[in-house]
């Protein structure tokens, strides 16, 4: 018999949840009215969402709540501990969580209830496994964008369980890892409100050229997940849980994939040498929901033209017969528990009455059985008066009466009594998950109100500039502001392609900043895998002996794997390792970390709630809206895993997206193509407070970038039209919601 695995369904409604327990799902995952990713599912209100977890405990399975965005400060003060008691009293088996604050909250004030790290903290290795289950948690979701090797790796040497998707469909960002969204329309993805731009056309170029075919215009749509082929590989990798997607999906979509993949889940494990999947149940899970067919994932290959909607980005949902044999199946009611009954109604003595289930029995009594004036009551009718259930979660499969004497009993004495004894076993069965208060978290005060006035008095800003080009470092070292503090050189600025001259350029590098008198830190990969964790274990000794002042982090791979160094340089964490409230900040800190980058989404008031100390705030920089699996390069063009491509994308409003292939590394970045500049802001900024601001130079040319620095380093900060034509000041008013 081979491993078991947990088969984890989606549920964005009460309905839901029941109808995926009903078709077989071990356990399911579903938001409240609060904090979870997909705000707009039917979320259940409180009392709904308890009896879901009770319906879900009285079957013997589980709910993990989605507790997976990014909490503001007074959202995690003030709203957070309220939200949360009622599900962690009723049972409620785990939470899935994204913020580093809201898991170090939840470890604090609620210490029993475990903790899955979430596929939105884009966890990629075994190191970032390694550093939750250091911290406690109790299970990982993998990224969708791993292979089978990378899971199998990640299984086999952690002690860590590993929750993996294995339907449904996939993000083109890493998820964690997307602004597309919150920018364009102030939807955050990071909040649950992701309005999905990468489903709409856009054009490809390569600078002037255009290099998408004519019906190619979807190169963001990939097609979704099925796994159901190669199932028993995905149970051999030692993969604890397998996680279907769609909450915001139709109940029956979510039953009629959990009915197929229990199926074939069952068949491995009972006779795995006979496994063999129908084409009609392939025929089904297509029927179901599909864009442009299904992809096997990235299980089997790293990326692909292939896996794309290009040309027809539209889904066709499943056949109408099919949704009602599924909604007639597992939809319409909860199923039912089978229980037995054993009736004593004697003449003269208190009713009494047995119901087991399973293991589980309780006893009730009632009142004393009257003696009938006039005709004596028959089983038979105290029999079918006892197994009237209705709506109840309980069936009675057998019922046993023994009557002694010439009785009578008034229906509503039988009614009360059965009424006793199935909330009795209810009780009974559901009193393991319980859970007491153990601690008050109260609110604290936050350090700023909303549209409170101060005087501001300008200050000495201190700043630190990132570079990806050699023409940007040039401009950088020749730049004659000293108010340059710290230069960021980004791993991509040379080819790793010769080792040697890589370190040794580097070599370079730092020696030339120190000569400058700058601070000088290397700034480490966005996505750390398995490839590149083998090159910068191969280059470590050298690269850290090169006598940079510190690394800049953008994962959790990358922070674990410092740590396992010995690292005692100075640790900076990059803005996509998302400081949203004063815990994940304080969490960071107390993980080695000396400064944090903050985040991008956040207004002026609710950066001033974080207290901008230790860290720095981007002023400058064309913003990262996706970090991708896919090249977009390789789509349209082929790979030639070598040199940065000058590509682009168009929408249907003619707005520019810039593309960037880092080949060593294997990942491609989707930036704004109008930067985020605070030119011209300068009061806006000096009221937060925070000295160290950040430049971010990823497109610039060697002339762009001198200009750029040039008008920071001028007191009022001017926007010079000429320099910057177009901006965006980003969430600096607005926020996200």
């Amino acid at each position: 018999m081979t491993k078991t695995v947990e088969l984890l369904a989606p549920a964005g409604s009460y309905q839901g949840l029941v109808a995926a327990i009903n078709a077989g799902a071990d356990a399911v995952y579903i938001g409240g009215q609060k904090f979870g990713a997909r705000a707009y599912a039917q979320n259940p209100e409180q009392e709904r969402l308890i009896e879901g977890i009770e319906y879900a405990h009285l079957h013997g399975k589980k709910v993990h709540m989605t507790i997976n965005t990014l909490l503001k400060e007074k959202e995690l003060q003030k709203e957070l501990y309220q939200y949360l008691l009622p599900y962690y009293k009723a049972g409620l088996d785990a939470v899935i969580v994204q913020d580093v604050g809201v898991a170090s909250f939840i470890r604090e004030n609620f210490g029993d209830l475990p903790i899955h790290a979430s596929t939105q903290m884009t966890l990629t290795g075994e190191l970032g496994a390694k550093f939750w289950e250091e911290q406690g948690v109790e299970r990982v979701v993998l990224a969708r964008e791993l292979s089978l090797k990378e899971v199998e790796r990640i299984c086999k040497n952690t002690n860590i369980e590993v929750e993996c998707f294995v339907h449904g469909a996939i993000c083109y960002c890493y998820s964690g890892q997307c602004l597309f969204s919150s920018f364009l329309g102030g939807r955050s993805g990071n909040r649950g409100r992701c309005a999905q731009p990468c489903r709409l056309p856009y054009e490809a170029y390569q600078g002037n050229k255009r290099i998408c075919g004519k019906e190619e215009l979807y190169p963001l749509s990939l097609k979704d997940m099925m796994t159901v082929e190669y199932l028993p590989q995905l149970i051999d990798a030692g993969i604890t849980s397998f996680k279907i997607e769609g909450r915001m999906k139709r109940m029956e979509y979510g039953a009629g994939v959990v009915e197929i993949y229990r199926k074939y889940i069952d068949l491995y494990r009972n006779d795995p040498d006979n496994y063999k999947v129908k084409e009609e149940d392939i025929e089904q899970l297509l029927n179901l929901y599909s864009r442009s067919g299904n992809s096997k994932g990235y299980y089997l290959q790293h990326n692909g033209r292939e896996m794309l909607s290009l040309s027809n980005p539209a889904y066709r949902m499943g056949e109408e017969e099919i949704f009602y044999k599924l909604k007639e199946m597992y939809c319409n009611e909860p199923k039912q528990k089978k229980i037995s009954g054993k009736l004593k109604v004697f003449e003269g003595e208190n009713l009494e009455f047995w119901v087991t289930m399973e293991e589980y029995q309780v006893h009730v009594t009632g009142n004393v059985v009257e003696k009938a004036k006039n005709q004596p009551m028959t089983i038979e009718k105290i029999e079918k008066q006892m197994k009237k259930t209705g709506g109840s979660l309980f069936q009675f499969e057998e019922m046993q009466v023994e009557v002694k004497g010439e009785v009578f009993v008034p229906l509503q004495w039988l009614n009360e009594l059965r009424r006793q004894a199935l909330d009795k076993l209810k009780d009974k069965i559901l009193s393991p998950y319980a859970r007491q208060e153990e601690n008050n978290a109260k609110e604290i005060e936050l350090p700023f109100a909303a549209g409170k006035k101060e005087n501001h008095q300008p200050l000495e800003y201190r700043y630190h500039v990132s570079v990806e080009t050699k023409e940007q470092l040039e401009a950088v070292l020749e730049t004659r502001t000293g108010s340059i503090e710290a230069v960021y050189v980004d791993c991509s600025i040379f080819s790793l392609q010769d080792e040697k001259e890589y370190i040794n350029q580097l070599r370079k590098t730092v020696h030339r900043g120190r000569e400058k008198h700058l601070e000088i830190y290397f700034m480490m990969p966005g996505i750390f895998r398995e490839n590149t964790q083998i090159i910068f274990d191969r280059i470590w000794d050298e690269l850290s002996g090169l006598g940079f002042t510190g690394i800049v982090v953008r994962n959790f791979e990358e922070l674990q794997w410092l740590k396992m160094a010995d690292y005692s340089g100075k640790i900076i964490t990059e803005f996509n390792m998302y400081v949203f409230n004063q815990r994940a900040k304080e969490f960071y800190l107390q993980n080695g970390v000396d400064m944090i980058t903050y985040p991008l989404e956040l207004n002026l008031y609710e950066m001033r709630d974080l207290n901008l100390k230790q860290g720095i705030l981007c002023v400058y920089g064309h913003i990262p809206f996706m970090t991708t699996a896919q090249c977009v390069n390789k789509t349209f063009q082929g790979c030639d895993n070598t040199t940065r491509k000058n590509i682009s994308l168009k929408d249907r409003y003619k707005k520019k997206f810039l593309v960037s292939n880092y080949c060593d590394y294997c990942y491609n970045v989707i930036r704004n193509g109008v930067p985020l500049s605070f030119l011209g802001a300068r009061k806006q900024v000096d009221m937060l407070k925070c000295d160290k601001l950040r430049l971010m130079f990823t497109v610039e040319s060697k002339k762009k970038t001198s200009e750029i620095l040039e008008a920071f380093s001028k007191n009022v900060w001017e926007n010079e039209e000429k320099i910057l034509p177009e901006i965006t000041r980003g969430h600096m008013k607005k926020g996200v919601e």
